[in-house]
């Protein structure tokens, strides 16, 4: 008993073994229940359209590791083409060798950073086994991204009465080319804020990310018509940055309300007036309460002599920027009110740098620098992340009829059951390899006794 308790393992050692050997066993009930819908599938066709060609070996990579199984290949008399029919039944492209399951945790970590080579390690880590090179992930991405970009909107077009808008630009380094960078410019739109619990969060968000040739509000308006059903009483709150390019939104929807982001204003006035706290406290106050005239008075009334000498021309830039935004320094509710709505639950707008922020440590940290179909290809990722859904959608292929009879996986896991049984009964995988003499085999065989 004191050599048993000398050579037992840790519990990481344990832990971890035991996950690989359930990973395999895993992975060969996968392999039986392919081959058994396989089987079904066979017997279950068309046997006039579909004749039977002979059985093909694949392997797929999954979370369980390396999954091989035989598959058989049709002709299909009245298209003349050759098909496999598990692939149609289950939506898969058995050509791409890697799991839909272990496609989207590739994707997921690349999208949470810091890089793609950081990902495929974390990916290795994971799993028990390199499965994917950096670059494969890379691959995978931005082949995902442009078939979203290629995808046609399905949604039902959503009534809309008021929709917000916070409008900002995300600059990235490009790789080797005439330009060192690029300005990727992106609206997040939202019905509204709704309570989740103790949380308030935006109502039915959706981003929009500019990658066409024309004007980024012409595009943007696109985007809105394929999105929502709009109307000459549809009003739009658009909140930004001061940016000449977010100012244009005036000039492009006939009901529109721009608001200049209190974030970015707070920040910048910051910088100019912390040393002078009974200003900084007047200035606070004049945001949170929405009063333009009272911040246009506080900074109206500093000397410039108060200013850091080195920050002078910068404030006298600052405060003749905020005059020019005179108009967009108003709680948008009071017009909206004006015109008749109700803004009950309405909230001051400035959610954009919180929505930049996830994006900018992902595309800006680590100076790394990127192509254009790359970084796009990541904002888009990241933007299905926000969004809780797949990029790229769903791979669709043609499926199938429908068996005569159907079939319930819950049924095809019965004999992966009963082929696993002996797991329990005492006949661990482990202690048949060649762990079966090393400290873990020894104790488990202990255990089992």
């Amino acid at each position: 008993m004191k050599e048993f308790i000398t050579e037992c393992p840790t519990l990481k050692e344990l832990e971890t073994l035991l996950f690989r050997t359930l990973q395999k066993q895993f992975a060969d009930g996968m392999a039986l229940i392919l081959e058994t819908l396989d089987e079904h599938l066979m017997h279950q066709r068309d046997h006039a359209r579909f004749r039977l060609k002979d059985q093909r070996e694949v392997q797929i990579e999954t979370v369980f590791g390396t999954v091989r199984f035989k598959r058989r290949l049709y002709q299909d008399r009245v298209k003349g083409e050759y098909v496999f029919l598990l692939d149609r039944f289950l939506s898969f492209d058995g050509r791409e060798k890697l799991s839909p399951f272990l496609e989207d945790l590739a994707i997921e970590f690349a999208t949470q950073g810091p890089s793609y080579r950081d990902s495929a390690k974390r990916l290795a880590s994971w799993l028990g086994y390199p499965v994917l090179s950096h670059e494969a992930v890379r691959r995978q991405l931005i082949a995902r991204a442009e078939r979203e970009a290629r995808m046609p909107v399905e949604t039902a077009k959503r009534p809309a009465r008021v929709l917000f808008v916070e409008a900002d630009g995300l600059h990235t380094s490009l790789q080797r080319g005439r330009r060192r960078g690029t300005e990727n410019r992106m609206a997040v739109v939202h019905e509204g804020w709704e309570r989740e619990g103790k949380r308030v969060r935006l109502k039915n968000k959706r981003h929009y990310l500019h990658t066409e040739s024309c004007d980024f509000w012409e595009g943007f308006g696109d985007f809105l018509v394929r999105h929502y059903d709009l109307d000459e009483q549809t009003w739009l709150v658009v909140n930004g940055d001061g940016a000449e390019w977010i100012g244009e939104c005036e000039s492009y929807f006939h009901k529109c309300v721009y608001t200049l982001d209190r974030f970015h204003v707070a920040r910048e006035l910051r910088r100019f007036l912390r040393h002078l706290p009974e200003t900084w406290r007047t200035v606070r106050r004049a945001l949170a309460t929405f009063d333009r005239d009272l911040l246009l008075s506080a900074i109206e009334a500093v000397p410039e002599a108060q200013i850091p000498e080195e920050w002078r021309e910068d404030w006298q830039k600052y405060r003749e920027y905020l005059r020019r935004h005179r108009d967009h320094l108003i709680d948008y509710r009071k017009v909206l009110q004006e015109a008749g709505i109700d803004t009950t639950g309405m909230r001051p707008m400035g959610s954009a740098e919180a929505q930049m922020r996830v994006m900018a440590k992902r595309t800006k940290g680590g100076s790394y620098s990127w192509s254009v179909p790359g970084v796009q290809a990541m904002l888009r990722a990241i933007i299905a992340r926000q969004e809780g859904r797949r990029l790229g959608g769903e791979r669709r292929t043609t499926r199938v009829e429908q068996p005569q009879q159907p079939m319930r996986v819950r049924d095809l896991l019965k004999d992966v059951k009963r082929q696993a049984k002996g797991c329990i009964d005492g006949m661990i995988r482990l202690l048949q390899g060649p762990y079966h003499n090393r400290p873990t085999g020894l104790a488990l065989k202990a255990l089992s006794k």
